[in-house]
Formats: C-alpha cells, structure tokens, sequence
C-alpha cells in the first residue's frame, strides 16, 4: 500500500457519517507508515496491521529472472509442477519440512511450528478453507519469545509492487532499516535482506506492533510521526531480520528471525539463521502457493461468523 493509497482511504473514513473519526488524519497517516508500511513485521507479530491492506488476488506471473526493476521472464519447472499438483491441506507439512531442511540448527529450541492461512484480509482460515487463502505461513517460536521464526508465502500487489533497491534505500534514509541489501540469488531471484525494529503500541486494539527508527532508539524520544508519544524503551524492543524475494507482481516469500535485543549490534549478536539459510528459503521455487480463488464477479473470498463469502463480511 502506498501514502497513496492510505491517504485515499483516510478520505474515505473522514466522509463516512458514521461511527465518529476521532483521529485526525495526519495521524493515521503517521501510524500507517509505522505500520501499513513497515508491514514487513506483520509477518512475525499479528495484530500490527491497523487498517487491513487488500491483498490482490491476481494471476501468478512468471517467476524466474526477477531484476529487481519490475521485469521477470520465465517461469521454474519446480513452481509449475507444484502448482499443477497443488493441494491446500498438504501446504503445513510441505512448508514445515522445506523450511526444516534450509534452516537447520537455526530452529533448534523453538519446537514445532505453527501453521497460518489467512483470507484477503488477514483473517485465519480454518483448515477446510485453505484452498481460498491468499497466504500461509509456519512460525517456530511463540508470539512475544526471545526469539523467533518465521516463513510465509502470500498474494499481494501492494506488498510485491516497487522497485526493491529504492524502497531499501528510501527505508535507510528514513531510518526505518537498520540495515538493507538487495541481491540476487544464483537462479536469478532479486532477494532484499533487511533488519529492522518494533515495539508494542498500546493506544487501541489491533495496533499492537510498531516501527522503532534508529534515532528514537538512540534517544528514547518519539519523533513527530510516532502517534503513541510514549518514550522508546530498549528492554521491549525486537528486532525483525527479513529475507525477501518477490516472485511475480502478486506473490512474494519472505523469512524472518525476529530477537528480543535493546540494540542493533545486540540483535545481530542474537540472530542464529545464517542469511544464506533464509534466502535459501525464499528462492525454494516449491514454496509457492496459486491465487486466491474469487467469487462469480471477481471479489475476494472473507471469513465471517457465519462461514465464508464473496465482498464484504455480512
């Protein structure tokens, strides 16, 4: 999602009558940016999300060749043959074992991993919907622990949009990354290594996570796009190592070892999955998932009380 695109639904949500806006808008654009931006850290600690990005559910495109500029060509035998035998209720185990085989060592102590598939907006699907989900994922280590990590593919056009070296180097200028490096992996995947820092928000439900700069971490002052206004504390602070690699306009993996550390040179003392292991990873071509299906006029497949259908929750 870009500052366009939330800027557009801060318009939305200011014109609607009711309930009552109580923030105002540079506000939830400040939070956004911490958030909806930084979404990178949604994948290791639910609930970072304020207002749910709409994850495209469009074709998967060709995967290999990836530049890093938006042009891929070709597609991997592998990813064809797993998607033409494709099977939802056997993604857990084959996401489980092809994460074991690359990371080793790296997932000693954290036990067995927890499998997640989630609808268009982030929903967790139960088993007999996995066929409809837009993203999966295996966590090793609970929520909140010292350590932990995670593996996840997923369907998203905002996430997987953008040129990879100018996000990297617009994340360091603002301080966002404590670290950022693209390259690209032996069969021609465009892989963005990055570390950054998050700490609990607490001014409302469903914004539990947010992006810490290296300058509020350096001084434990929020700066002026910080909404808490709450001083930054090293002792609760994580730090969120990515490996990523977006294969197609909509699909993209990623895997991250998330360290509870008060500083950078903490958390890289604290990180145990060498980078090659999770790169190696997210260029696996098996661990890939097809598009969401869609309803009769094309809208995305929700979770709700009731069941699951097509548009907006009932």
């Amino acid at each position: 999602m870009t500052d366009h695109d939330l800027a557009t639904l801060v318009r939305e949500h200011v014109r609607e009558a009711e309930p009552p806006f109580l923030m105002s808008p540079d506000t939830v654009i400040a939070l956004g940016r911490r958030t909806l931006v930084r979404r990178r850290a949604r994948r290791g600690f639910a609930g970072l999300v304020v207002a749910a990005a709409a994850l495209a559910a469009l074709p998967l495109v060709p995967w290999h060749g990836s530049t890093g500029s938006g042009d891929r060509t070709g597609i991997d035998p592998a990813t064809a043959a797993a998607l033409k035998h494709y099977d939802a209720q056997a993604m857990p185990a084959l996401i489980d074992g092809h994460a074991r085989a690359a990371l080793g060592r790296g997932l000693d102590g954290l036990g067995e991993g927890e499998f997640r598939a989630a609808d268009d907006q982030d929903t967790r699907l139960p088993a007999q919907y996995y066929d409809k989900a837009s993203s999966m994922s295996v966590s090793y280590g609970a929520h909140g622990d010292p350590r932990q990590v995670v593996v996840s593919l997923r369907h998203s056009g905002s996430e997987a949009e953008g040129d990879a070296r100018r996000m990297c180097q617009d994340s360091l200028a603002s301080g966002y990354d404590f670290s950022c490096t693209v390259s690209a992996s032996s069969n021609g995947d465009t892989v963005t290594t990055s570390v950054m820092a998050v700490r609990k928000l607490d001014m409302f439900p469903g914004a539990e996570w947010g992006a810490v700069t290296r300058e509020e971490l350096l001084t434990g002052t929020p700066n002026a796009t910080d909404p808490s206004r709450r001083p930054v504390d090293p002792s609760e602070v994580y730090f969120i190592r990515n490996v990523e690699s977006v294969h197609s306009a909509t699909f993209l993996t990623s895997a991250q070892e998330i360290v509870k550390a008060p500083s950078f040179e903490g958390a890289q003392q604290a990180f145990r999955v060498p980078v090659e292991d999770l790169a190696r990873v997210v260029t696996d071509p098996e661990l890939v998932i097809p598009k969401p299906p869609t309803g009769a006029n094309g809208c995305p497949w929700m979770l709700h009380p009731k069941g699951i259908s097509c548009g907006k929750r009932p």
